[in-house]
């Protein structure tokens, strides 16, 4: 919250799933493998990102981090299906919808005395202190804007004249070799703000790269947080912001993602799930780059600015190109809470005033379509 930084600016909007809101996801399901109408969901999530050099509200896609704080959230605010909060002690699992993407995750986390678990000795790389572990398994984690796995068709493309991987995860990605722009791979965000040329270029290969994944119709219409892109290297020993050194045989690739233009201190959850996906594709950019020994047996270990991630993806057996889920541990706490006041100018119309109007849809759904542009007809 705040800090003027990409990562750093984004709001949650948290409310019942219930049976008001078993209406078509807002991507039309397209060919992601969830149903029109989805039963077994818990809690409506959807994302909000705040533009930090103007007043843009961007809502095209999720955020992984912030998707850990649902599940413990909604149990202590009392948003959930009554039969959760019967089991007062022990682990308990939440099915989130994020409403952005139309995906599903599995928010699985420890209870006690009907409070979510918030102390705990689970550690992450970049994140102060410790906490209660709580595992997010996300269904079907691809084609959350696009709907393909492969947006362009292609395991590789050639954009701008650089040839990168277009893979649309748990959020498109644009991956691209950290020595085809002739940048450390290793690099760490404070110097990498100072290649103002290097990010420009990466700006121009991300716009076009988003148009060939049909992401947006023109370059002037990308969304500023996606599709992310990725410089990717082969593991190697490097000095983290910690100030840690991490030995080539640690991880098992580094990557720097960007944001907004701006380089990530950590990875993004979204964009490291696509990550994993992206290195079970046989020939993509990251594939090609992977450790041959890897550190552990099931997970990719990924080198990022503040230390080490792990995650995993799991293919469908029948199809290497499908993935079935991703996995991995975060943790979440309450910071404070309080109260925000909205007070109208008076510069707009009462009937331009549409948000949450006029139907039965869920109320982010109707955010994200009205932000969108779009009409979401109610089909109750």
């Amino acid at each position: 919250m705040g800090a003027g930084i990409s990562s750093l600016s984004k709001i949650c909007l948290v409310e019942p799933y219930g049976k008001r809101m078993r209406h078509p996801t807002p991507n039309k399901a397209r060919d992601s493998g969830i149903k029109e109408v989805v039963e077994e969901v818990d809690i409506d999530y959807t994302f909000v990102g705040l533009g930090i050099e103007n007043d843009e509200v961007d809502v095209a896609g999720n955020c992984g981090n912030m998707s850990s704080a649902i599940g413990p959230y909604a149990y202590n605010a009392g948003l959930l299906p009554l039969r959760l909060y019967k089991q007062q002690e022990g682990e308990i699992t939440v099915t989130i919808r994020n409403t952005n993407t139309g995906k599903l995750i599995d928010s699985t986390f420890e209870v006690v005395g009907k409070q979510a678990v918030v102390v705990g000795d689970y550690t992450i790389d970049g994140v102060t202190g410790s906490g209660s572990k709580i595992k997010l398994d996300f269904h079907h984690p691809y084609g959350s804007k696009t709907g393909k796995i492969l947006p362009t068709g292609n395991i590789t493309d050639n954009i701008a004249g650089f040839e990168v991987s277009c893979v649309d995860g748990a959020n498109p990605a644009i991956f691209i070799r950290a020595e085809d722009i002739e940048v450390n791979g290793a690099i760490l965000p404070n110097d990498f703000n100072k290649l103002t040329d290097k990010l420009a270029l990466l700006e121009h290969i991300r716009k076009s790269a988003a148009v060939a994944m049909g992401v947006a119709a023109s370059e002037d219409q990308v969304p500023r947080t996606i599709p992310k892109i990725g410089l990717v290297s082969k593991s190697t020993k490097h000095d983290v912001l910690s100030g840690q050194t991490l030995e080539e045989t640690q991880t098992d690739l580094v990557v720097r993602f960007l944001s907004d233009t701006q380089p990530h201190r950590a990875i993004p959850l979204t964009a490291a799930l696509t990550t994993a996906v992206a290195a079970r594709i046989p020939g993509s950019i990251v594939q090609q780059l992977l450790a041959s020994t890897p550190v552990l047996k099931d997970a990719i270990t990924i080198g990022h600015a503040s230390g080490r991630l792990q995650v995993d993806a799991t293919m469908d057996e029948n199809d290497a190109l499908l993935p079935v889920s991703a996995t991995v541990y975060r943790t979440a706490k309450r910071l404070f809470e309080g109260k925000v006041y909205w007070i109208d100018n008076g510069d707009h119309d009462a009937d331009e005033i549409t948000f949450g109007s006029g139907g039965t849809h869920a109320l982010g759904i109707t955010f994200v379509q009205e932000v969108r542009g779009q009409n979401y007809e109610d089909s109750s």
